[in-house]
């Protein structure tokens, strides 16, 4: 009898454990990404020209190098999986014109052989795959193709980014848009619209930040692309920058910012740069996230879609493992004896019927 009531408990007690196990994890793989998108801040579009910008920066795709150790595929897989969550909830809550990736797009690109490179990138386009939003622009990063702290940027490295990235990209959108990629490691930058259109809306992209460093790039991009906002990557930080004046603003906040891009530039001879934050949680941030920018003529309104703690969920699942596993054994423990003092009683009491002559 109480071997048969402890058998019912310990299915009981199995069946609780799975049940909360299976909640735990539908509440991190799914719950989570509703939960901080119901933190993210809508932007209505008021005008017909409205054009949405779905900014990501520094998701820096794993690579195989740097992490050998034997929960290297684990890391990488779960980092991809995240990534692509964030991304779809990121598309489908913006629904943006356009999507630019401000460089980093892997983690080793720049040292990666030929093979390897191309097994990143098909991860890449896996991960950030939309066939209904097309419009693309990618602006390489030091990962990409060196470049940091004067590394040498090899051609080879040039030519593969722009074979497997430029195809998608564009410069002009709509007739009042314009693009324009800035590479800071080459010192250099694109300028198709040297008559500077004074109807078109002039956007730089980054991966390096570009209003406080200063020097001779800094000096030609204002002269050759007078831009009225630049968005760049790289710190995986969330920053704003005005120059000439060294006004630097940490935008950690779930709130939309609105700029007169015509004011600022024209009246107060003033530039706007926006670093937008790492998307990996891989980089050891605490705060990550999307950038979220919506155009409407000069008007720029722009807010951050920060994305959940991936690193507290991947401890909730080892603290969970631990305290099932102690569970088991304390169980195991406790229910131990009673099976041994049941089954020494039901020996003795046979023993103690045997006829005695």
């Amino acid at each position: 009898m109480i071997m048969a009531s402890l058998r019912v408990v310990n299915r009981l007690v199995c069946r609780g454990f799975i049940v909360l196990t299976l909640l735990l994890m539908f509440f991190n793989e799914v719950l989570i990404y509703y939960i901080a998108r119901s933190n993210w801040q809508k932007i209505e579009c008021k005008l017909d020209n409205c054009t949405r910008l779905l900014l990501i920066a520094d998701p820096q795709i794993l690579g195989t190098s740097y992490d050998r150790s034997y929960h290297g595929p684990l890391a990488r897989y779960d980092s991809d999986k995240f990534l692509q969550k964030s991304f779809e909830h990121a598309v489908s809550f913006t629904q943006p014109h356009i999507i630019v990736f401000l460089g980093d797009l892997l983690d080793e690109g720049n040292i990666a052989t030929a093979q390897e490179y191309q097994l990143y990138v098909k991860r890449f386009k896996r991960i950030f795959q939309n066939k209904k939003f097309t419009n693309r622009v990618h602006v390489p990063g030091d990962n990409d193709i060196g470049g940091e702290n004067g590394d040498y940027i090899s051609n080879s490295n040039l030519r593969r980014f722009e074979n497997e990235f430029m195809s998608e990209d564009l410069f002009d959108y709509d007739n009042h848009l314009r693009f324009f990629k800035i590479n800071r490691m080459l010192l250099d930058f694109t300028n198709p619209d040297r008559d500077h259109n004074a109807e078109r809306l002039r956007i730089g992209v980054s991966h390096a930040p570009l209003l406080i460093g200063g020097g001779p790039l800094l000096r030609a991009i204002i002269s050759d692309l007078d831009p009225h906002i630049i968005f760049t990557g790289h710190w995986h930080e969330s920053r704003i920058f005005i120059y000439p004046s060294t006004k630097v603003i940490n935008f950690y906040e779930n709130t939309v910012r609105h700029f007169d891009l015509k004011g600022l530039k024209e009246q107060d001879h003033s530039y706007l740069e926006i670093m937008v934050p790492t998307c990996s949680y891989r980089m050891g941030k605490s705060k990550i996230g999307m950038g979220y920018a919506v155009l409407e003529n000069y008007d720029l309104s722009y807010t951050v879609l920060w994305l959940p703690n991936r690193f507290v969920l991947l401890f909730v699942y080892v603290f969970w493992g631990l305290f099932v596993l102690c569970g088991a054994i304390v169980y195991k423990m406790m229910t131990r004896c009673p099976f041994r003092v049941a089954k020494r009683q039901t020996v003795y009491s046979r023993v103690s019927t045997i006829p005695q002559f």
